[in-house]
């Protein structure tokens, strides 16, 4: 099959010096060689005009005999042509000698002159170095890095470095022991100075293949032409080997930091991470496609947990091949939570009346605040507040409220209960509030019985004893 790019054929004169004469000193020279078309298709015949000159001062007529082409230290002919006539002295003959070549490459070839001159024989050599390099839109194919059993990126740049467009442009890729994704790849056209990188997937088997791109497209002349490039794919071995690192991020209920570094040379595909809280999941959460020797950080928000350790699990493929890798944080949240500060009881209109402080202690706001007494044996909630609602309490901040209930004699406790919302979860707290002091006060002073001493009598004879004993002293002073 002809290949289908066209040839720029570039003819270099390394010498024109004629070679000696067999037996006479040369008296006739190849003047030049000329090259036509400049740019023939692939397998068609171009023409090496050679120009033969006999000197001036030539003695005589030459006659020419053979003109023939070949390869350098190769005796076949290329081309020969034969019996070309008589050139007089001063005198030159243009010599078309015509050939092909079908692949790209350089050429050194000699362009050699028999002829006869005075009855002697001349012979004349005159080297030529052809380069046929491929025209039309050229092929260059670029391979990554490449793992067994990974798809690998294979780019392929097509550019039209021609005066004219081409079209109905058809790319194809193929790989001796690998499998290539979407194979082919077409254009309506391609236009002068233009350029267009394709990239394929290839996934390959064994550690050494060969790609292949073959271009076919249609010249504005209207013929079909071909182009090819090939390069070797050399694939490692998988390495495999996955790390991950949780810690917490900030606020009430933290999210979940999870770095993931894949010191692998595959990248992993169908990345999942799942947190767990013993047997149950927590939350799972697609990631995508993690490059190979990369490292991403993952938020995972988790709103279902106060307080518990979770388990971090990964899992992925890579190179075709299941994988998973796993580790552990300790998760704390600090929500909004109400708690019932400086609690204060006392009786009121024989009610006892409770008072106090829903204070939120956790780090975000808490919604829809109600305290209320929970009625129990002996306690029955009363007006003017059965229950009370707080409403919204910021983080770090409080709220005032009362209660009233009727609690018969000897109940020591009140139960208290207080729901909320935080986070969008409703809580419900019990507490009980002691009220010992004011349902059990402290029994009178006895009051004495009828046969008993009153106070103003006690009084009163501790007065008259003390006259009796002022009295006895001055007596005794007076008798000394």
């Amino acid at each position: 099959m002809r290949r289908s790019a066209l040839f720029l054929v570039l003819v270099v004169v390394l010498a024109g010096l004629p070679s000696p004469t067999l037996g006479a000193e040369a008296t006739a020279y190849i003047d030049d060689v000329s090259v036509s078309p400049a740019q023939p298709a692939p397998g068609e015949r171009f023409t090496l005009t050679t120009v033969i000159q006999n000197a001036e001062n030539s003695p005589s007529n030459l006659d020419v005999t053979d003109v023939y082409v070949r390869r350098v230290d190769d005796s076949d002919d290329i081309t020969r042509v034969e019996e070309l006539g008589v050139i007089p002295p001063g005198s030159d003959l243009s010599v078309p000698l015509s050939m092909r070549f079908d692949k790209q490459g350089t050429y050194d070839l000699r362009v050699n002159v028999v002829g006869r001159s005075d009855g002697q024989v001349q012979r004349l050599q005159y080297p030529v170095v052809v380069r046929v390099r491929e025209g039309g839109p050229q092929v260059a194919v670029d391979v990554g890095d490449a793992v067994i059993g990974t798809e690998t990126p294979v780019r392929v740049t097509v550019s039209n470095g021609e005066d004219a467009a081409v079209r109905n442009v058809r790319l194809s890729l193929a790989a001796g022991s690998a499998a290539v994704k979407n194979s082919t790849r077409v254009l309506p056209t391609l236009d002068s100075g233009a350029a267009k990188t394709f990239e394929f997937m290839v996934t390959p088997e064994t550690d050494e293949s060969d790609v292949l791109a073959t271009l076919q497209y249609t010249t504005a002349d209207g013929n079909a032409r071909t182009a090819e490039a090939s390069t070797p794919l050399v694939a490692d071995q998988l390495r495999e080997e996955v790390r991950l690192s949780p810690t917490l991020g900030s606020g009430a209920r933290p999210a979940v930091l999870v770095d993931v570094t894949n010191l692998g040379n595959a990248p992993l595909e169908d990345l999942v991470l799942t947190l767990r809280d013993g047997d149950e999941t927590v939350l799972r959460k697609p990631v995508r496609a993690l490059p190979a020797e990369s490292e991403r950080t993952v938020r995972l928000n988790v709103s279902s947990v106060d307080r518990a350790t979770l388990d971090v699990v990964a899992s992925y493929e890579t190179g075709r091949l299941q994988g998973e890798a796993s580790s552990s944080v300790e998760y704390v949240a600090s929500p909004g939570t109400i708690e019932l500060t400086g609690i204060d009881v006392e009786i009121e209109d024989g009610k006892t009346h409770i008072s106090g402080s829903a204070s939120n202690v956790g780090l975000s706001d808490a919604q829809s605040v109600v305290v209320r007494v929970v009625p129990t044996d002996g306690v029955v909630p009363a007006r003017p507040y059965k229950e009370y609602f707080v409403g919204s309490v910021p983080s770090s901040d409080f709220a005032s409220f009362d209660l009233y209930a009727d609690v018969e004699a000897g109940v020591e406790t009140v139960p208290v209960e207080v729901t909320y919302l935080s986070d969008g979860r409703e809580k419900t707290v019990q507490t009980t509030v002691d009220v010992s002091d004011v349902s059990n006060p402290a029994p009178a002073p006895e009051q004495n019985s009828g046969g008993g001493l009153t106070t103003p009598l006690l009084l009163g004879g501790g007065l008259l004893a003390g006259l009796v004993v002022v009295g006895v002293g001055l007596y005794a002073y007076r008798q000394r």
